[in-house]
């Protein structure tokens, strides 16, 4: 009888995995207050996520940012800590209108109930020209930028 010995084993071995992934199965996820903003020149938009538990969740989302013409946009969140792009602080160039969509995961670490993904319309560049030779001058600037997140 070597199949009995082996079923045993097997079914040992399953529940041991099962003790082991409990505290992963039980992981809070955090969930961001999704949608969709516009804002000018000098403002940000922010979607709050509520990071709830007693250490860190994760968290699995989008966010797209859209400009109608050449702005450079600064990823901004709190209690964040990114697995994928964007990082905190990373700036995000347009050379001229354009769509950047960010499959997002990462962590937020326990917060007293202000964690927020954002993104600040930093400015309009001043004329120049990138390395693929798409070049803009102040005039095609953006005069808005449009920020929307979500979830999975």
């Amino acid at each position: 009888m070597i199949t009995q010995p082996i079923t045993a084993r097997m079914a040992a071995a399953s529940f041991s995995l099962l003790l082991l992934a409990s505290p992963a199965l039980a992981s809070e996820q955090a969930t961001i207050e999704g949608g969709t903003q516009a804002i000018a020149l000098g403002e940000r938009a922010s979607f709050p996520v509520e990071a709830s538990g007693a250490g860190s969740t994760e968290f699995s989302g989008w966010c797209e940012v859209k400009a109608t013409g050449a702005a450079s946009v600064v990823f901004d969140a709190r209690d964040y800590i990114p697995l994928s792009e964007p990082a905190v602080g990373d700036v995000i160039n347009f050379p001229r209108r354009g769509t950047r969509r960010f499959e997002m995961t990462g962590t937020f670490q326990k917060s007293a109930g202000n964690s927020y993904i954002g993104f600040y319309f930093s400015g309009v560049p001043a004329a120049f020209c990138f390395g693929s030779g798409a070049c803009s001058t102040v005039e095609e600037g953006s005069a808005s930028v449009t920020a929307s997140c979500g979830q999975y």
